[in-house]
């Protein structure tokens, strides 16, 4: 990093970055130690889950309602009119949302400030609902589960200055969902899907928008799939008799929990970047 940098960068700024290392890099401590003991206690839950009868037409149900739904207006409902307003509110004159890369980091993450509680309740609420009513509420639930993220993703993403109609940024958003669904959730390496690079750049030299719409919707089928995968061995679960209700609200607020994590870190962490230079967090 550059010292020109260092002198542009608040000291507010300064100590998001060495929050952003210290998340992408976390001490090996007992904890952490337990938490990867728990994932693959995790894991070999999940592979029993496939001896369920029906659990690939839940699973496929799952996806085929995840790719209905990465076709909705999902995202939409971020409404960038209202991100903006908000930051008037505040005192912030901006008047679009490559504006807000202008503002301080600290001005952004005060108008962010409570959007995780507001996630984690919401999706609290509804997987205690549906899991009371067993594999029947599985595939809704999950669609709901997802649906509740997307927005949650797409609202920090609006907040820190990115376009969430723009396909690429919806792509970013539903990666993001997938990377919390992993297993083993390495925080390192966590870039826009190669795929949508690739095809973007061959349809800006041909000139062609359908080669670009092909690409981009096959990598979201392959996300949807995978995360749709993922969270149904997880939610299966549920099928546990009387402790349904506690897994599936249980398994949405820690999920929800993990994806507001993530969304505020990655999100902060483009900011900078956008602001201050690529690598300026690295």
């Amino acid at each position: 990093m550059g010292s020109n940098r260092l002198h542009t960068l608040s000291p507010y700024e300064q100590h998001a970055i060495e929050e952003i290392r210290s998340w992408r890099n976390p001490p090996s401590t007992w904890f952490t130690a337990a938490r990867q003991q728990a994932s693959s206690a995790w894991n070999s839950v999940t592979d029993l889950v496939h001896e369920i009868p029906g659990v690939d037409w839940t699973i496929e149900n799952v996806v085929t309602g995840l790719l209905e739904l990465t076709n909705e207006i999902t995202q939409d409902s971020i409404w960038t009119d209202a991100v903006i307003k908000d930051f008037h509110s505040r005192g912030h004159k901006i008047r679009t949302l490559a504006d807000i890369h202008s503002l301080d980091l600290e001005a952004v993450d005060s108008a962010m400030d409570g959007l995780n509680k507001k996630y984690i309740g919401l999706a609290a609420v509804e997987g205690a609902a549906t899991g009371v009513a067993g594999a029947a509420g599985i595939v809704p639930d999950l669609v709901a589960l997802v649906s509740i993220n997307l927005r949650a993703s797409g609202e920090y993403a609006t907040y820190c200055g990115f376009d969430i109609s723009r396909p690429e940024e919806r792509l970013y958003a539903l990666e993001l969902l997938d990377r919390v669904a992993e297993p083993s959730n390495n925080k390192k390496n966590f870039t826009i899907s190669p795929a949508v690079r690739t095809v973007s750049r061959v349809a800006r030299k041909t000139g062609s928008q359908v080669l670009e719409q092909v690409g981009i919707g096959n990598a979201f089928e392959a996300v949807a799939r995978r995360l749709g995968i993922a969270l149904t061995e997880k939610k299966l679960a549920q099928m546990i008799p009387v402790t349904g209700a506690f897994i599936g609200g249980g398994l949405n607020y820690l999920y929800t929990g993990n994806v507001c994590k993530t969304a505020h870190f990655l999100y902060r962490e483009r900011f900078l970047e956008v602001k201050h230079g690529k690598g300026i967090t690295a």
